[in-house]
């Protein structure tokens, strides 16, 4: 039917795709439904089928899937492939790069690498090394967990996109952030709010893929964590505020009868230089004396 091209190993220079190839060609899909096929011909794949690129950081690990080296593709047998495209929204977002970027199913061996965008002055003599941070990728909306994982510093902001022919596909997607700033999701500009607070885990709520948007942030850990579905399009945007923790050898009863939260917050804003109303509790627990907190830019 077709055959799918490598990206061109020459393609890795300053003045297109920087210091390895660009990977579009790696994240192509073809969907075809009620196919028809014409009296004799060598063609079957029946009559509902997807053909992907030969990518092998992806395609030989899906279940659904089998080579075919004549066309240099895999024909898959799924209805939830489909392509999420997420891009910086920064000010720097065609000067500052993120690549390689990888996606990869949480606890397996995938290792989807993704490049930036050419540089857009490609046609030139010389590289406007000016490349945007956008990257669409290949994925299985299969409600799996995936992490995307940034070489770079992740974008403070960025928008999330995810298409598909089956209009019930969705996954869930953890960031790994290396600064301690918490993050928030927007859906047509308006703020969702996270997951409740799980006394149990002492950490808000997992993600139970009940709605698009739906997510919690991991303080500490610096891991965002969202559910997205076909069509829907989120954008990550920094909240000011820090999600912390401190555990201190002392019991329960000891640390109300000192004063408990009211004090334990004085103290923190007197270390800190900041003001009191600025910090909130979230829980106490014993183990021996863990206290998770959140502080927050003072309002103007």
């Amino acid at each position: 039917m077709a055959y799918f091209m490598k990206p061109n190993p020459k393609w890795a220079n300053l003045k297109d795709c920087g210091a390895f190839p660009c990977s579009g060609p790696l994240n192509v899909l073809f969907s075809f439904w009620d196919t028809k096929y014409s009296r004799g011909s060598l063609l079957n794949h029946g009559k509902d089928f997807q053909i992907i690129s030969n990518n092998t950081g992806l395609s030989p690990y899906l279940d659904t899937c089998e080579p075919h080296s004549p066309m240099n593709a895999y024909i898959c047998k799924s209805n939830s492939l489909g392509l999420i495209q997420f891009e910086s929204l920064d000010e720097d977002k065609k000067d500052r790069g993120m690549q390689p970027v990888f996606v990869s199913l949480n606890g397996s061996m995938q290792a989807n690498k993704l490049n930036s965008f050419m540089d857009n002055t490609w046609d030139g003599f010389y590289a406007g090394q000016i490349r945007l941070s956008r990257f669409p990728a290949l994925i299985d909306g299969n409600g799996g967990a995936y992490n995307i994982s940034f070489t770079g510093s992740p974008a403070k902001k960025m928008r999330f996109l995810f298409n598909s022919n089956n209009k019930t596909a969705g996954m869930t997607i953890r960031i790994a952030y290396p600064g301690a700033e918490s993050r928030s999701l927007t859906l047509n500009d308006k703020t969702i709010e996270p997951n409740k607070w799980n006394d149990e885990d002492q950490m808000y709520g997992p993600i139970k893929q009940s709605y698009c948007g739906e997510n919690r942030y991991i303080g500490v850990k610096n891991i965002l964590e969202f559910y997205i579905i076909e069509g829907c399009e989120l954008i990550i945007i920094p909240r000011d505020a820090i999600q912390s923790l401190v555990r201190m050898e002392w019991s329960l009863d000891a640390f109300f009868s000192n004063g408990g939260t009211t004090s334990f917050m004085d103290r923190v804003a007197a270390g800190l230089g900041i003001h009191a109303s600025t910090i909130k509790i979230v829980s106490v627990y014993e183990g021996s004396l863990v206290v998770n907190y959140e502080i927050s830019a003072a309002s103007p």
